[in-house]
Formats: C-alpha cells, sequence, structure tokens
C-alpha cells in the first residue's frame, strides 16, 4: 500500500511538472483525463471607471435595502420622486445623459439610528460587466449616534452605457 501512495505521488509530481511547461492533454487508465492550460490565458480589459455623486446622505424616501441600476428617463423620475419623497426641500430632477451613462443607487435601508453609511466607492468595466464597489459602515458597539431613523443612502452616475450586466459587490 505504501509503494501504491509513493507511485501516485510521484506521477502527480511528473504530471504537474509537465502540465505547467506545456498546453498538454494526459490519459492515464487510473487518472480521470485532465486538461492543462498553457500560463499566458486570454485576459480581459479591466478599466476603472469614473464615478460621480448625484446624491449622498442619510435621509431618504426609499426605507428598504436595495441596490438599483437605472438606464433609462422614465426610472430615473420614478426613483427621485420616491427617495425625495419624504423630503420639503428636493430640488429639481438632476441630468443624467442615458446615452452615455447609466445611475447607480445604493439604499441601506431604514436603521434604527445614525451612525450607518453608505458608499459606491469605484467601478469597474470588464467587457460588457459593470461592477459596482460598495462600502458600508455601522456604529461602534457604544458609539454616541444620533437618536432617530435614518436611511443611509448613495446615488452616482457612471459612464458606462455599454455596459450590458450590472454587479454590486462590497468594496475590498
Amino acid at each position: 500500500m505504501k509503494s501504491t501512495c509513493a507511485v501516485a505521488i510521484v506521477l502527480s509530481l511528473v504530471i504537474t511538472c509537465f502540465a505547467s511547461k506545456s498546453n498538454a492533454q494526459i490519459v492515464s487508465p487510473s487518472l480521470p483525463r485532465l486538461r492543462f492550460a498553457a500560463a499566458e490565458r486570454d485576459k480581459k480589459s479591466t478599466n476603472q471607471v469614473a464615478v460621480q455623486t448625484i446624491a449622498k446622505g442619510s435621509r431618504s424616501g426609499v426605507r428598504e435595502p436595495s441596490q438599483i441600476a437605472i438606464r433609462s428617463q422614465g426610472e430615473w423620475q420614478k426613483l427621485w420622486r420616491q427617495h425625495t419623497s419624504t423630503s420639503t426641500a428636493s430640488g429639481p430632477l438632476p441630468t443624467v445623459d442615458f446615452d452615455k451613462e447609466i445611475v447607480a443607487a445604493v439604499f441601506l435601508g431604514e436603521k434604527p439610528t445614525g451612525g450607518y453609511n453608505v458608499e459606491i466607492s469605484s467601478a469597474e468595466l470588464t467587457d460588457s460587466l459593470l461592477t459596482i464597489f460598495v462600502k458600508e459602515t455601522s456604529p461602534n458597539p457604544g458609539a454616541i449616534v444620533t437618536q432617530g431613523f435614518t436611511q443611509p443612502f448613495h446615488i452616482v452616475r457612471i459612464e458606462a452605457a455599454t455596459a450590458e450586466t450590472i454587479s454590486f459587490r462590497r468594496a475590498p
């Protein structure tokens, strides 16, 4: 049994060394068919995309946690109306060129106190995938915070109208 294990380990090392030097296909009666790719793989190009804040704060008419990507004027008007529904001085709808830009918005929902924050920190475009990175913070235990309900949010515009798929991820 020890010799069988030793042979398997040596065979594994030989396969690893051989496969790392070529684009090889190895077939053995006792091992499943293995494929090894060449070291040089096609890398997709990833580009940082500029993120411009439209609105950020702790009071919003959006009371449920959500991550939203908007691609049309109609959707934008609807979201802005909901977002500013509790504000007495909401201001006009910010202008967005949906031929070039999308709007991304993150809402944490209603929180019991102050001290919560959300920020869209960056965005990357890889081929047709737009990844939006989000940072969330919560108050530390025992922290002195506002004693009132808050609805933290961040709304941005991103020049990435060519993105077919949009993904929100936690920032590293």
